[in-house]
């Protein structure tokens, strides 16, 4: 069977008992507004004693300076984590930081430069992608192939994780010409993973969708047609079936890690 990816915030790591390890191989543990680093680490760290792959957010512009960029990597080196997903988030941060400077990254790029990925010799930097655009970037498919570039001609392993997906068609377009482009300009190739909403209400996707920067109106067109706001769910198999060309998928699990779980022993069943 396939594995796949799920993502967690801190405060879930004591629900990734429910997970199954048959299905889930790696945990990626997200930064989100509000919350701080150490608590990254300190998960990390619970996770990778537990026996769990861990790829830990590093989000640029959260991050204050270089200084304790340095430092945030160091800590998660020493807790022993091997890869980490770069994005370039939100900006907003509780980042208690060791200069009086606030000269946040602006973005991903700016982030790689610093030659610090290097210096604590992680295993695999994977990046973010953005197969329905980004509010925040709208230049993010040139970004993407900068961020492609620095990532190949520094020899790095990496995969590109997208952000959980509404609209199957411009994903699947997404793909090939994400793979298209890679081959092209680099003669090279990368994984892409594709951001999945676990089992949830529609009403809590269109919520997480307006925090995420993703697309709603999908979710909203549909929510609508059938009514019943409160009632009506997202069910995941509607979108991955119809997915193409992608290499795996990355679960978010909105509606909860249990749901989640019981979604897959459903599907596993039937």
């Amino acid at each position: 069977m396939q594995k796949y990816s799920i993502e967690i915030i801190p405060k879930q790591i004591e629900l990734l008992k429910y997970l199954p390890r048959d299905i889930f191989n790696e945990v990626y543990v997200a930064y989100i507004p509000g919350d701080r680093f150490e608590n990254i680490v300190k998960a990390s760290k619970s996770l990778i004693k537990n026996g769990f792959n861990v790829i830990p957010h590093c989000p640029a512009r959260t991050i204050p300076s270089k200084k304790d960029l340095d430092s945030y990597l160091s800590q998660l080196s020493s807790v022993g984590v091997k890869k980490i997903l770069t994005i370039a988030g939100s900006g907003n941060n509780h980042f208690e930081s060791t200069e009086n400077a606030n000269n946040n990254f602006s973005n991903t790029i700016e982030m790689l430069e610093t030659g610090l990925f290097e210096k604590y010799q992680f295993e695999q930097i994977n990046i973010a992608g953005h197969p329905e655009g980004n509010p925040m970037d709208p230049e993010s498919d040139k970004n993407l192939q900068l961020k492609c570039q620095w990532l190949l001609q520094h020899n790095f392993n990496s995969s590109i994780v997208t952000q959980w997906t509404t609209n199957v068609e411009s994903t699947n377009k997404w793909i090939l010409d994400t793979k298209d482009m890679i081959k092209s300009k680099f003669d090279n190739k990368m994984s892409i993973i594709i951001g999945i909403a676990g089992p949830a209400k529609l009403t809590t996707l269109i919520n997480y969708a307006k925090i995420c920067g993703v697309n709603a109106t999908t979710l909203i067109i549909k929510n609508k047609k059938l009514g019943l706001r409160n009632l009506i769910r997202h069910n995941p198999t509607e979108i991955i079936d119809g997915l193409r060309n992608y290499d795996s998928l990355h679960f978010f699990p909105f509606g909860g890690i249990k749901e989640i779980c019981n979604w897959f022993d459903e599907k596993v069943k039937s």
